[in-house]
């Protein structure tokens, strides 16, 4: 290990324990903050958020081969389906890779904490004893009662969030909606707090980073937000909270004045605006002004159910009408979840053109292919009045309902190769998919698309149209296009005229070699093709990805 990263880590160690350190000795509040998270939590330790973390991390690293490989599997962990059980229940529990985890935990560490608190270890009640019972008994709660709750809200999210999902912050956002109606201004506090710690992980993590400027390819970060699953879990919080408090004989009442700019912030912080679809292959359409209104509109539902003290409506009482306003909205995503994930599975799920096998997984190429998940819903708003589309590395499995752009052409073009990680519980298999082109000036690209399984040979999967060069050399139109694992150039005369007609097509020859096309000499430097005509050197196609 580098000295300097190590001596990176061990200062922001040292830095965290001396201030904790100085700011304990300065007088009994902390110790007297110590006593009181002791009065409420086992050795004053959140034991259910930390259990639950361990186990989360435990499935990424030991389930998702995050430990001993640079990419962890994710295509059987995803909820793709009602009709694939191993994806619905396994899905909140895995994640995409190392920031997504680190992400989700963080925050679920900072308001899990805080919703352990307010639930309490030991009977909150005075004449109940803390072993009374074992439903008092604070190692049952802390160790069995808090991971169990997490992990059926977790489970409900995955069965109601409309379409795939994974990651663990549906839970993260209960735990929020929790926090929140028990301890709104310290909720807000929070989200700073969570913050701080995301940047301290990463500081223990990566304490010393190099960059460089370059060419990327990815969507828009708001496009890889599941506000559907979100939206949800923060609602389960709030109503698991107001529930806790009436079974405890708390009248909720809390202060309107601080539990709806707390709602409000708590839903622009965390990106609940962040309302989007599809607009075309690998193209979204955010909705930043819709979004916004359901924030505040989330905002106000949840200070109405926390803070109504008298009923608007006459047969009802207040808590009926608190628990209506969080119920209604829950089952009615519910409803529309349901038939979108039995719909999504019964499509045609199989690749586009030639594909490559293993053990049920099928990898190919699409182009403007239309994605069968959505073909039968048709949601599209007025700019797009067709199901959304992909073109890119298609991964269908029928057996598990699966059927997913794995990799943007645009990422794929980017980078020129990608690796696909496909497999199940205790089996993974990697498959290689190869892109090479090249660049007409002026025009296109013409590409050939190609994957190379473990054990297998290399095969095509797609070849493109040919791109056509805007430069005309000795009256003919250059052109480029793949054929059979290479590319050949064609000569197309600019009109009848030309004097000298030329063949009509050459191989491209290998790096660093040259060919004639008639009077043509095409030169191959490894990145550009010269065409040269009378001592004239004309560059005209360039290799993607040089």
């Amino acid at each position: 290990m580098d000295p300097l990263i190590l001596g990176a880590r061990v200062a922001v160690i040292l830095a965290g324990l001396v201030a904790a350190s100085v700011v304990y000795s300065m007088g009994a509040s902390a110790r007297e903050f110590a006593n009181r998270l002791r009065s409420r939590l086992l050795f004053g330790l959140p034991l259910g958020t930390l259990l639950t973390i361990l186990l989360v991390v435990g499935f990424f690293l030991f389930v998702q081969g995050g430990w001993g490989h640079r990419r962890v599997l994710t295509l059987p962990f995803t909820s793709w389906s009602l009709r694939y059980p191993l994806g619905m229940a396994t899905a909140p529990l895995a994640h995409q890779n190392v920031g997504h985890l680190i992400g989700n935990l963080t925050g679920f560490l900072v308001f899990g904490t805080i919703a352990e608190y307010a639930m309490s270890h030991f009977p909150v009640g005075r004449g109940n004893a803390a072993f009374g019972s074992l439903r008092r008994n604070p190692y049952l709660r802390a160790i069995l009662f808090v991971p169990v709750v997490v992990f059926g809200v977790a489970l409900v999210t995955s069965l109601f969030a409309w379409g795939p999902i994974i990651g663990f912050s549906g839970v993260g956002f209960a735990a929020v909606g929790f926090a929140l109606v028990y301890f709104p201004v310290l909720t807000v506090v929070g989200l700073v707090a969570r913050e701080f710690l995301d940047t301290v992980v990463w500081a223990l993590r990566d304490p010393i980073v190099t960059a460089s400027a370059g060419t990327s390819y990815g969507s828009p970060w708001w496009a890889n937000i599941a506000i559907q699953a979100h939206l949800l879990g923060l609602l389960l919080g709030v109503g698991l909270g107001l529930a806790l408090q009436w079974r405890r004989a708390e009248t909720p009442g809390i202060n309107p004045w601080r539990l709806f700019p707390a709602s409000l912030l708590v839903g622009s912080s965390m990106t609940l605006w962040a309302v989007w679809w599809y607009q075309g292959s690998s193209s979204y359409q955010l909705f930043r002004g819709p979004g916004v209104v359901i924030v505040v509109g989330v905002a106000l539902l949840v200070t109405i159910a926390g803070s109504l003290h008298e009923s608007p409506i006459a047969d009802l009482s207040a808590r009926q009408v608190s628990l209506g306003l969080v119920v209604f909205p829950i089952l009615l995503m519910g409803v529309i979840a349901m038939p979108i994930n039995l719909t999504a599975s019964t499509t045609e799920l199989g690749a586009p053109g030639a594909t490559v096998s293993v053990d049920g997984y099928e990898i190919g190429y699409g182009d403007e292919v239309v994605d069968p998940r959505f073909d039968p819903i048709n949601i599209s708003d007025l700019e797009t009045p067709s199901p959304p589309t992909a073109t890119g590395v298609i991964v269908t499995n029928e057996k598990r309902h699966l059927w997913t752009e794995a990799v943007p052409a645009g990422r794929l073009q980017n980078a020129g190769q990608s690796t696909i990680t496909v497999g199940g519980l205790g089996w993974r298999e990697e498959v290689t998919v190869t892109r090479t082109g090249w660049r007409a000036a002026g025009g296109g690209s013409a590409f050939s698309v190609t994957a190379k399984p473990p054990d297998g040979a290399k095969t095509a999967l797609f070849e493109s149209e040919q791109a056509q060069a805007n430069t005309v050399v000795n009256g003919h139109e250059l052109s480029i296009e793949p054929s059979n694992e290479t590319f050949v150039i064609e000569a197309t005369a600019t009109n009848s005229s030309t004097v000298a007609s030329l063949p009509d097509q050459v191989t491209v020859p290998s790096p660093s070699n040259e060919t004639t096309l008639g009077t043509l000499t095409i030169v191959n430097n490894e990145s550009v093709i010269w065409v040269e005509q009378n001592e004239t050197w004309v560059p005209v196609f360039e290799r993607e990805n040089r």
